[in-house]
């Protein structure tokens, strides 16, 4: 009872000082100063009230154009903005266009010897290096191009490294129209079997391509950053169907042409798969593999030049007709 009579006085004491004090300053009392105190409060809060309208008008205006069309329509204001929505939307979107509607030509052609330098490739027991072979079909290829009207570029022309990143800027920089890469094959479980195939650009589920392609990409010149753009280049390259126009008129030529000097030989087919050389460059790109040096036969046959020869002209034929088929008039309507 003692310490709430206490408390009442000292909660006396204290107003009556506020309101001497409140006095000495020239106030009023505060009994009467309640209205004037909640009108100071609200004068305070005002800017934030109309702050507040202000934000969620011009947030309703701008989520609703009708809206704000139908408010200002009366002062008939014109005002000219630059089109950007429109000039986005206008932008033609060539994943589902097929090139078949442009007119195509192809006149300069890269040519790319696989390996090189300290990088031999695959080898044989001969002696034979795969960087050799793929040197020497190039420069017959290079030969039969350059006389039947075609601009060669060839990305070595000598037995040196060459990284993959260094091979397609000079194929992008030159401008060409296809890149052919050459190289040779090697099945170290299958010695009895030998066959051609070609690559275009694509993934692939199936673990033996997967550690073909680590191996030709192991020399590549390229960085773990360019990893996601390399991806980027895989699952939405709009080359994809001219490559396997391609792929497929080289394969076709090659098991064709090599088949009559190799009854042994086997179509492997064209398939796909995600060798960097094939992303990185601009153009439809194959990777061709023109034999198979796990293989003693076919190793002798490559030892000789006239197969070697063979090879080139057998490549020259696969460019030639898919060359012919991208210059040759569609017909209206097809």
């Amino acid at each position: 009872m003692t310490a709430r009579t206490d408390r009442v006085k000292r909660r006396l004491l204290k107003q009556a000082f506020a309101e001497n004090f409140d006095t000495i300053r020239g106030l009023p009392p505060r009994s009467v100063r309640s209205s004037n105190r909640r009108f100071r409060i609200w004068l305070r809060r005002t800017p934030l009230f109309v702050l507040f309208l202000l934000l969620a008008g011009s947030t309703y205006l701008a989520s609703n154009p009708t809206a704000a069309h139908d408010t200002f329509a009366p002062a008939k204001i014109v005002i000219n903005r630059p089109r950007r929505a429109l000039a986005q939307a206008s932008i033609i979107d060539s994943s589902g266009m097929s090139v078949t509607a442009l007119p195509l030509s192809v006149h300069r052609v890269v040519i790319d010897a696989g390996h090189g330098g300290n990088d031999p490739g695959t080898t044989s027991l001969a002696l034979l290096s795969e960087k050799d072979v793929t040197l020497d079909v190039a420069r017959r290829l290079a030969a039969l191009l350059q006389k039947d009207g075609f601009e060669v570029i060839t990305t070595r022309t000598d037995d040196r490294l060459i990284p993959l990143r260094e091979r397609a800027r000079l194929a992008n920089q030159s401008d060409s129209d296809i890149f052919v890469s050459i190289h040779v094959n090697s099945i170290e479980q299958h010695t009895s079997e030998h066959g051609v195939e070609t690559y275009y650009l694509g993934p692939t589920k199936d673990p033996s391509l997967t550690k073909l392609a680590a191996d030709e990409n192991r020399v590549s010149g390229y960085s773990v950053g360019d990893l996601r753009k390399l991806l980027d280049g895989i699952y939405a390259d709009a080359r994809r169907d001219e490559s396997q126009r391609l792929a497929a008129a080289v394969q076709q030529q090659l098991f064709t042409n090599l088949k009559t000097k190799d009854r042994g030989l086997e179509n492997w087919g064209v398939k796909r798969a995600p060798f960097i050389v094939l992303v990185a460059t601009e153009m439809p790109a194959i990777l061709a593999e023109v034999g198979c040096m796990s293989n003693p036969s076919e190793v002798a046959m490559l030892q000789r030049a006239e197969y070697r020869q063979q090879i080139a002209g057998a490549l020259f034929q696969g460019i030639h007709a898919y060359a012919a088929a991208a210059e040759a008039p569609q017909k209206k309507g097809t």
